[in-house]
């Protein structure tokens, strides 16, 4: 009588534990599918909106290094992000320079430079960002 006693407390402890296991698994199910259905309502957001300043100069061997800032204001990464800067003097280009920035990622900033053989700082200097590829 001892042992059929101690096997239904068994029972009861192994159904109690399967309970639990059960009860883990369909929450883990329920927050997967929660979070699919929320990305799927969200939608992907902004696509990319990259502005671009300019940060200072720099003399080199070479000539004039123009800082630039790429800052990504969208929702998504931008990739292969193009640069263009030109300077300008009574609306006429004097000078064009571009650069790349491999990836701009969503609500970020990137830094890079445009070579110049003039002195950026004697003409009006004009920044945009080109194109972008979706990573």
């Amino acid at each position: 009588m001892a042992q059929e006693k101690a096997g239904r407390e068994d029972s009861r402890g192994k159904l109690w534990l399967e309970g639990i296991a059960a009860s883990l698994g369909a929450l883990l199910a329920l927050g997967t599918i929660g979070i699919i259905l929320w990305d799927e309502w969200r939608g992907e957001g902004l696509p990319p909106d990259v502005t671009v300043e300019a940060r200072g100069v720099q003399e080199g061997r070479g000539g004039f290094m123009l800082k630039v800032l790429a800052d990504n204001h969208g929702d998504r990464t931008a990739a292969q992000v193009v640069v263009e800067g030109q300077l300008r003097r009574g609306g006429e280009v004097v000078a064009t320079s571009e650069t790349t920035f491999d990836y701009v990622p969503s609500h970020s900033h990137r830094e890079g430079g445009l070579f110049f053989a003039e002195d950026p700082r004697g003409f009006e200097v004009q920044l945009r960002a080109k194109g972008y590829v979706d990573p």
